[in-house]
């Protein structure tokens, strides 16, 4: 109801005929003063709701409307105002109810000098008017409408004699003449075609602008025309923006000389063309081409800082890196939507259709790589859980692809897990290998390390599970599906298991060679002894022995390159020579059983066709399945040489049992896949280094580099590096194997991050009831808040006081939710209107119940969290009619506001839930911490007080 009139007898705004104006008392203390003064009412007490209506003013004191005097014009401009409002220093002056002499009826004169403005104004307009008349007459005298009325014009009037005149049937041509050593040159021809559409030419090249209008130009009147005249006719050669021109004949030139050059230096005329063209541009107006936007992601996701150097330097003009980053999303390559299965490998389907046939074969990779624990929101996405339940994932499982007879690789899938089991692991894995196969990849094998339970989960390809080297194949009975340990992996393993022996260091093994039964004894201690003999030694026999290979740190046994320092055929020749020489115990044994593992590392490593010859070494060559091939003879011998082991009468000294069934189980596979591919897939070697998990290794190396070089890195920084990789392979494939990069061709998701899924069954049953919301009404102040913060994001980008309005309630209202506000309030913070306040209720709880254990496990594998939130909360709202379509006068849709009010919330509420998450995990790892330290505490206060029993007792 609006405010009613304090006057004595006023009946303003008291029913709906006296429907008024009202003003607020001054806050003018001494102004305040007289208004109660001239008011006729005993013992006035003034509040804020205490109003005088417009009744009780005279018109000179109101002002209705609002005057802007136009300098440039010389006009005022007047706007009505949409509450009228007192001039300064106002006072009610007219009651017409009570006694005549309370009332005055003066009325306000202008000043001296307003009447003075007035009147200069009138001349002003006056003047204005004459001018604006003799304007209209000169122009009717030079204007024209046709091609007639033009020619006509020009004979009248006088045409700078700088310029030499052509009439033609369709055309009027002034040429600006210059002659050198008699030699007659046109710089500028000024052409009006039939149509009075004007064209500049400068020395046979036409221009695209005259000052800031693109040519040609309409033209109407003689002095338009002139004035251009006259304007080349003073800048022939300094004219008043040269760049654009110049540019233009150079570029017009650059693209006459692309067909006179090779094609492989087109590219860089497409170049230099596209960098002129940017150097005319406003920044906010460049346009890249493809090849552009190519070149700069590449560059950037290699190196960002030096993209960055390359960019401020000057030197190129080159997109922001916001830009490339809308390139990137747009690939959508992140394995982030990899975790669902309604995108299941697909950067898998994506790269199949660019790769040759001959890259089809491949073998799966798998390794494990530990991660810090850590849930992450960014972007709408919660990353961070392992994929089978809601605890943090502290290691995830990298499948990659490497064909056996090409260069190609490349990482497939990643699944973060917490704890994961073989059963689970074999139905991940026979998932992975029937989608690539369904896609059309020929899965040959899998590579693994010696984890048991990467072993245990591949045994259940058979039925009972059994440890072995083929398996049938799940998509196709026919195929065999092999299964190795990682070379790389077992060569570390050989050294791990020999330093890690209890008996001074000695391996016992069989003779490799012979029915002898004769037991040899390698001895770890002599490798160090020849250390110790050569270490001051300038020039060394164990060529490549270094300190970290003989004593290396458990972070250091993971490094392969130190274990091969220790199989090395340096070494062995450095124990032949010195071992007779210095009596090294066992130098004779210990120089053999290092020669078996060389030959079999220089077996099982070989990755390019020419490595044997370039080291001279026949045992180096790619293995085949012909008889007399030495690499087969030597593979059957070892397995024969590791039976015969097995069989060894002794409990130290040996390899440990894990390490003595994949040593030959992944031979005697090298054996049978060699045999397979040479027959059924007709190919003349293989290259067993292909089959080896090195790759997916160094890959590792990559995300840790690329994540500032850490070792442990988060689930989000990995998925991050992986994305940077593929989106470089991408663009690789694209610009040399597609021609040119079509963004829409990557766009293979049906939706961008912003877009709305349709809700899963599973969430259907979510609702909001009374019940729901009283169990949150103690919570109703920080909701309260929480909607304030989210109607000044939303307030920022609203310009409309209307749409304002509605996203903002009075300050002054006494209600309890806004005590949290008005407790922080100084002065900034805004109050939300109901309609804010019941959409963040809502978003809260039903945030609470998506996170809640029922649905938690589900919530987290949804592509974007955030959208999810969104999505259920609108169908809530639109159920119970709470959703508002309107379309405000300023033509803004408020469906828009709600949006950045939901989307603000929902940030705020999953934010939080990923900090908690954390929080626990640390919580419970200091839990762990201080129980060891405790126990730790009372097993030594127990030794201190037995101790000092016994000396009691003595």
């Amino acid at each position: 109801m609006p405010n009613t009139c304090c006057v004595t007898n006023c009946r303003g705004n008291y029913d709906a005929e006296n429907k008024v104006a009202v003003f607020s008392f001054p806050k003018v203390e001494e102004l305040k003063l007289k208004w109660i003064q001239a008011i006729p009412r005993r013992d006035l007490v003034v509040t804020k709701n205490t109003k005088v209506c417009e009744k009780h003013f005279t018109d000179d004191d109101i002002e209705r409307v609002s005057t802007f005097y136009k300098e440039s014009t010389g006009e005022t401009l007047i706007a009505k105002l949409k509450k009228p409002r007192l001039k300064e220093g106002a006072t009610p002056k007219i009651f017409p109810h009570c006694p005549s002499y309370l009332s005055s009826t003066k009325v306000a004169r202008d000043g001296p000098e307003v009447r003075k403005l007035n009147l200069e104004e009138q001349h002003l307009h006056k003047a204005i008017a004459d001018s604006l008349l003799t304007k209209e007459q000169y122009d009717n005298k030079f204007s024209f409408q046709n091609f007639v009325e033009m020619q006509n014009c020009f004979t009248i009037n006088e045409v700078p004699p700088f310029w030499s005149i052509i009439h033609k049937d369709k055309h009027i041509i002034f040429l600006s003449l210059v002659i050198t050593d008699c030699v007659p040159c046109i710089t500028y021809a000024i052409t009006i075609n039939d149509v009075l559409q004007l064209s500049i030419s400068y020395k046979g090249q036409n221009l695209s602008k005259h000052k800031d209008t693109k040519l040609p130009i309409k033209v109407s009147n003689f002095n338009q025309v002139l004035d251009i005249l006259k304007n080349y006719e003073t800048n022939v050669i300094n004219y008043d923006n040269p760049l654009d021109d110049n540019l233009y004949f150079v570029t017009s030139s650059l693209k006459k000389s692309m067909n006179l050059v090779e094609d492989k230096f087109k590219f860089l005329i497409e170049f230099f063309i596209e960098q002129l063209h940017l150097l005319k541009l406003n920044p906010v107006r460049y346009r890249y081409s493809s090849n552009m936007l190519i070149f700069s992601s590449l560059l950037f996701h290699i190196s960002p800082q030096a993209y960055k150097f390359m960019r401020h330097s000057g030197n190129l003009i080159l997109p922001d890196p916001s830009t490339i980053r809308k390139v990137s999303s747009m690939l959508r390559s992140s394995p982030v939507y990899e975790q669902q299965d309604k995108y299941f490998l697909s950067y898998a389907k994506q790269i199949f259709s660019k790769i040759s046939d001959g890259d089809h074969n491949v073998f799966l990779l798998l390794d494990e790589i530990h991660m810090k624990p850590f849930m992450d929101y960014k972007g709408g996405n919660i990353v961070g859980n392992s994929y089978d339940n809601a605890n943090l994932a502290t290691s995830a499982h990298v499948f990659m692809l490497n064909s056996i007879s090409s260069s190609f690789k490349d990482v497939v899938h990643i699944v973060p897990v917490s704890h994961i089991v073989a059963e689970d692991l074999f139905t991940l894995l026979k998932k992975i290998i029937l989608a690539l196969e369904e896609i059309g990849f020929k899965v040959m094998g899998i590579v693994t390390d010696n984890n048991s339970i990467n072993r245990k989960a591949v045994s259940n390809f058979n039925n009972p599970p059994q440890f072995q080297v083929q398996y049938q194949h799940p998509a196709d009975e026919k195929r065999p599906l092999f299964y190795l340990i990682d070379s790389v992996h077992l060569i570390k393993c050989v050294r791990n298991n020999w330093i890690n022996q209890k008996n001074g260091y000695f391996m016992y093994y069989p003779q490799f060679e012979g029915e002898e039964n004769s037991v040899q004894t390698a001895s770890f201690s002599v490798l160090r002894k020849l250390y110790d003999i050569e270490s001051s030694e300038l020039l060394k026999f164990g060529i490549g022995l270094t300190r970290k290979a003989l004593w290396p740190t458990n972070l250091e046994r993971q490094n392969v390159s130190l274990a091969l320092k220790i199989f090395s055929s340096n070494l062995v020749k450095g124990l032949l020579e010195l071992g007779e020489k210095h009596s090294l115990m066992h130098y004779g044994d210990t120089a053999n059983f290092l020669n078996i593992f060389c030959t079999w590392w220089d077996i099982a490593n070989v990755k390019t066709v020419t490595k044997g010859k370039h080291k001279n070494n026949p045992m180096a060559e790619p293995i085949t399945d012909s008889l007399n091939d030495i690499k087969k003879e030597f593979l059957k011998k070892f397995i024969a040489w590791l039976d015969k082991y097995e069989k060894m009468d002794s409990n130290n000294g040996r390899f440990s049992r894990e390490t003595h069934s994949a040593l030959r189980q992944t031979s005697q596979a090298f054996l049978s896949v060699t045999e397979y591919c040479c027959n059924n897939l007709n190919m003349s070697y293989l290259l067993l280094g292909k089959i080896q998990t090195d790759k997916l290794e160094s890959r590792f190396g990559q995300y840790r580099s690329m994540s500032g070089d850490q070792y442990h890195i988060s689930i989000r920084q990995l998925y991050e590096t992986e994305n940077k990789l593929r989106i470089s392979r991408e663009l690789k494939l694209i610009s040399h194997t597609s021609g040119n990069f079509d963004i829409d061709l990557f766009d293979n998701c049906d939706q961008d991050e912003n877009s709305v899924e349709i809700i899963d069954d599973f969430f259907q049953d979510i609702e909001v009831s009374n019940s729901d919301i009283d169990k949150v009404a103690d919570s109703l102040p920080v909701i309260t808040y929480l909607a304030g913060y989210c109607s000044h994001s939303a307030h920022k980008n609203v310009k409309c006081y209307k749409c304002r309005k509605k996203l903002l309630t009075d300050k002054e209202m006494d209600v309890d939710n806004f005590k949290l506000i008005k407790s922080c309030d100084r002065g900034g913070l805004l109050y939300p209107s109901e309609f804010v306040t019941n959409i963040v209720l809502h978003i809260y709880i039903v945030t609470q119940k998506l996170i809640s254990e029922k649905y938690e496990l589900q919530f987290l594998k949804v592509q974007n969290q955030r959208n999810l939130v969104m999505k259920l909360v609108e169908e809530l709202l639109m159920s119970k009619d709470m959703w508002d379509f309107s379309v405000c006068s300023c033509g803004y849709t408020f469906e828009k506001v709600i949006a950045k009010i939901m989307k603000s919330a929902t940030n705020t509420l999953l934010n939080n839930y990923c900090k908690i998450k954390n929080d626990k995990q640390k919580g419970s790892k200091t839990k762990k911490k201080r129980k060891l330290e405790t126990l730790s505490e009372i097993k030594n206060t127990s030794s201190l007080l037995e101790k000092k029993t016994k000396t009691n007792t003595k």
